[in-house]
């Protein structure tokens, strides 16, 4: 009798609490690693994504100086990638090998991150081949398919921030153990080691820490403030603690001499020349300088040249065009002229203002950045709105145009014609109302918070200093392609279920 109740009960335990999915958990997890390591590996090799490409940025990266304490505190980059390249190239026979190896790499990095949220899926009870499928979107996401094979922060940072999500999702479901609060704030620092505009991971996991997503019941806030503490703690110490080794070798408490001048290419464009001119304060050379200086590029007297005739008389159309229309006071083309205006303008205006030091020019630039946003909040406020908006349709649209996802967009599309013309193949949500379902139910309300509240503290605090281009936005939204995988696996797994019971 006894031993039939305990049967019972352990029949009637869902898999959302139970660990009997994974009998060996560090051998499943190590096997799942390992497939999802040759999937990418492959899918790269097909897709030509394997070789190593140099991008701008490599550069500053390769050419990290470690050789003295000060030159890595004047540097405008953090150490963690360069000390990566580093190892590679030094346990490489030749530099293209060692690159090739950071290329590998990023695919193992990705590998891990991907099969952490699987198991996690999983674990919140969704089906196998829906975990795979969300696991799969996340995988081949555009910051993976754009930048695996670069030799920049992107892929590697991306992978990091999966790896921090997928902890919060462990968080929800059994709670922020000591080990699993440090790993939160270890992976969230790693990301944003490599990737200063990781930043956003810090306000963004104290707020999933707080207000979690559950069934309601919520641990009482005293834990869920110690919790906060615990993962918020480690982060701050190592990045106040590189502050203050800033400050006691280059006398300047700040996590980078970087950042501002992709700001100030922005907030200079929402000033015309008699404005920037009239700038007084700290910032109000830097600010003039400018204004000449963009005049001279549009006109191309300075930098890139322009064709006759078609400079604006303030400076402000920086592209070649003979089309008046596209120099419309607009969000696109203050985006299309940020490039120039940052390299162009706003740095050769503030070396010739503030001279060689980087750090000199850095907090010139901060300090014009500060003075714009406070005298014209109104139109800065507009300018992070429009950003915002732009980021959202931009990083969808590049979504859709992604090979792999357009081909699944096509094929559900086929999917949901055969509904309309046969919508008796869907089968009712009664015959789905189960405890399994119930299960796959929680995991997706968890994903959607997951990925809707992720893309939001990202996009955000792109739009505070830059335009919200692809680059930059398409990581924070590494989690929506999951939420359509979701759906479609549910769909098709409906229609399969329907057809079933229609041959019986």
């Amino acid at each position: 009798m006894n031993d039939q109740a305990e049967s019972s009960r352990t029949r009637r335990e869902p898999d959302i609490v139970t660990h009997s999915l994974y009998p060996s958990p560090s051998f499943h997890a190590i096997k799942i690693v390992f497939w999802w390591s040759i999937a990418l590996w492959a899918m790269c090799a097909v897709s030509g994504r394997w070789q190593p490409h140099l991008v701008s940025d490599s550069a500053s990266y390769l050419d990290y100086p470690f050789a003295s304490l000060e030159s890595m505190a004047r540097y405008s980059r953090l150490p963690a990638y360069p000390a990566l390249l580093r190892a590679c190239l030094a346990i490489a026979p030749s530099e293209s090998v060692g690159l090739q190896l950071v290329v590998l790499v990023q695919i193992l990095l990705q590998a891990i991150a991907v099969s952490f949220f699987m198991i996690e899926m999983r674990r919140w009870g969704l089906s196998r081949s829906a975990a795979i499928a969300a696991a799969a979107a996340v995988a081949v996401g555009c910051s993976f398919w754009d930048h695996v094979s670069t030799i920049a922060t992107d892929c590697a940072a991306m992978s990091w921030g999966v790896i921090t999500a997928a902890c919060i999702l462990r968080g929800w479901r059994i709670g922020f153990s000591t080990p699993l609060a440090a790993g939160v704030a270890a992976s969230s620092l790693l990301s944003i080691s490599l990737r200063p505009a990781y930043l956003f991971l810090l306000p963004w996991v104290i707020t999933m820490v707080l207000f979690r997503a559950g069934d309601g019941v919520l641990p009482p806030w005293t834990r869920r403030w110690r919790d906060v503490a615990v993962i918020g703690s480690l982060p701050l110490v190592v990045l106040l603690g590189w502050c203050q080794f800033r400050y006691t070798v280059a006398n300047d408490f700040s996590l980078l001499p970087f950042g501002h001048q992709n700001m100030a290419a922005v907030t200079t464009q929402l000033l015309d020349n008699d404005e920037l001119e009239q700038m007084s304060g700290p910032g109000g050379a830097l600010a003039s300088e400018i204004a000449r200086r963009r005049v001279a590029v549009s006109t191309g007297r300075s930098g890139r040249a322009s064709q006759p005739g078609t400079g604006a008389i303030d400076g402000l159309d920086l592209r070649v065009t003979s089309d008046p229309s596209l120099r419309a006071d607009s969000y696109m083309t203050l985006e299309n002229r940020w490039d120039a205006m940052t390299y162009l303008v706003a740095i050769p205006a503030a070396i010739a203002v503030a001279g060689d030091d980087p750090i000199d020019q850095h907090r010139l630039l901060a300090e014009l950045d500060r003075q714009i946003v406070l005298a014209y909040p109104l139109r800065y406020a507009r300018w992070w709105m429009l950003a915002m908006r732009r980021g959202i349709w931009g990083s969808v649209a590049n979504i859709v145009m992604h090979p792999i996802f357009l081909m699944v967009i096509v094929l559900a599309a086929g999917v949901a014609m055969l509904v309309c013309i046969w919508p008796q193949v869907i089968s009712s949500r009664a015959e789905m109302d189960s405890e399994p379902a119930r299960c796959s139910a929680r995991a997706r309300r968890a994903l959607v918070l997951l990925a809707i509240s992720y893309a939001a503290t990202g996009l955000a605090f792109v739009a505070l200093t830059s335009p919200t281009i692809g680059r930059f936005s398409d990581a924070a939204f590494v989690f929506l392609p999951s939420l359509a995988a979701l759906a479609m696996v549910s769909k098709c797994g409906r229609l399969r279920l329907s057809l079933g019971q229609s041959s019986r």
